[in-house]
């Protein structure tokens, strides 16, 4: 576990400061995390198939020249960041 370490001369000024802003990115990621399940849940009732299935048929060698699954690709691996980010946030712990 890492350990970032901030000096002030008032860290009871500080802590609403950071505190918020935790809060404030943790809602913009929740928001973008949204969104990409809805266009992520879009290409799958488009071709029909979950995002598991068509990562495999990726996998297996489907042909990814179509412009929608080079989006969808993409949407889930902005999902996967997305959610780690939130994870690593949610966690973060601040201790005077």
């Amino acid at each position: 576990m890492a350990e970032i370490v901030i000096r002030t001369g008032k860290p009871e000024s500080i802590m609403p400061v950071l505190d918020s802003a935790i809060r404030n990115q943790l809602k913009l990621l929740k928001t973008s995390i949204n969104r990409t399940k809805i266009r992520i849940s879009s290409f799958e009732q488009k071709y029909d198939m979950s995002t598991e299935q068509f990562m495999q048929k990726i996998k297996d060698g489907m042909d990814d020249d179509n412009l929608d699954y080079v989006e969808w690709i993409g949407e889930t691996k902005i999902l996967k960041r997305l959610e780690e980010e939130y994870k690593e946030l949610e966690g973060l712990r601040i201790c005077l």
